[in-house]
């Protein structure tokens, strides 16, 4: 692979749902995120000056600003900051690296307590480039084993969640999916 000159820029951008979009390398990462963040309070910096908020990678493409990581960040700058310039770096970036860092993001949820992890197991199984994964956990198989073991828990209590959650499907008596639902009745 050939050196080349990478120059990045520094920019202070007011990021709005017009000139701001995921990548589309990241795109299946970012959902996966969304499905199984959790609810998490944040310091508010809107009222940080510009340079002391945390810089945001982004990729400059066409007439927007595209994001691949600190999923977070992005999302509590579009709930509320967005009439507030935010610190950026803007560089080009390779496909390898975008989709390293947004898996990541992805990665990251397993750390947290009140994380369902044998829904997440299941999205990143199912959403995830395999070798990718296996590469950024360490491992030379993605299994159930080596996802407890890179998330730090016992494969009993993965078990006991996983049980748990399909108890409590059971006792309700309702499938998950609701989608046959007529959710339009009354509302002529």
């Amino acid at each position: 692979m050939k050196n080349k000159s990478l120059k990045a820029t520094q920019k202070l951008i007011v990021l709005t749902s017009q000139n701001l979009r995921v990548h589309s390398d990241a795109k299946s990462a970012f959902m996966v995120w969304q499905q199984h963040r959790l609810p998490l309070l944040r310091p508010q910096l809107a009222s940080l000056d510009d340079y002391y908020r945390q810089p945001l990678r982004l990729c400059a493409v066409e007439d927007s600003y595209q994001f691949f990581n600190t999923f977070a960040r992005i999302d509590e700058v579009m709930k509320l900051e967005t009439r507030y310039r935010q610190p950026c770096l803007i560089a080009p970036e390779s496909s390898h690296d975008i989709k390293r860092l947004a898996w990541c993001e992805v990665l990251s949820l397993s750390r947290f307590n009140g994380v369902d992890h044998p829904m997440l197991f299941k999205a990143i199984y199912q959403n995830s480039p395999k070798q990718l994964i296996c590469e950024l956990m360490d491992v030379n198989r993605l299994t159930v084993a080596s996802y407890c073991k890179f998330a730090g828990i016992s494969q009993s209590a993965y078990e006991y969640q996983q049980c748990k959650v399909a108890n409590e499907e059971a006792i309700l008596g309702l499938p998950k999916n609701l989608s046959w639902m007529d959710t339009s009745y009354g509302s002529h």
